[in-house]
């Protein structure tokens, strides 16, 4: 798999799970927060370990695009450096 396409569906994965734990979240706050009772104690017990697991993958998926990232801007910047190399030497 090219490495952007796979950087480009780890970012939207990452992305698209934020938003949701985002939602999830401020659902729960307003639960708590206001003693809402939407959900039963074992429920939020689930919801919590839930959002927990999503929380992990958020982070594992910033820090491979972050990875991904690093790769790709030290392949630019080695690119950079060696076209004027190769001018110099084709100059000689």
């Amino acid at each position: 798999m090219d490495t952007k396409k796979l950087e480009n569906l780890v970012t939207k994965t990452g992305v698209g799970l934020l938003f949701f734990l985002t939602f999830v979240g401020i659902i729960f706050v307003f639960d708590v927060a206001f003693d809402l009772d939407m959900f039963s104690n074992s429920m939020k017990n689930a919801v919590g370990v839930f959002l927990g697991i999503v929380c992990v993958f958020v982070v594992c998926s910033v820090l491979v695009s972050l990875m991904l990232n690093v790769s790709r801007i030290a392949n630019s910047i080695e690119d950079i450096a060696n076209k004027p190399v190769e001018k110099q030497a084709n100059e000689l």
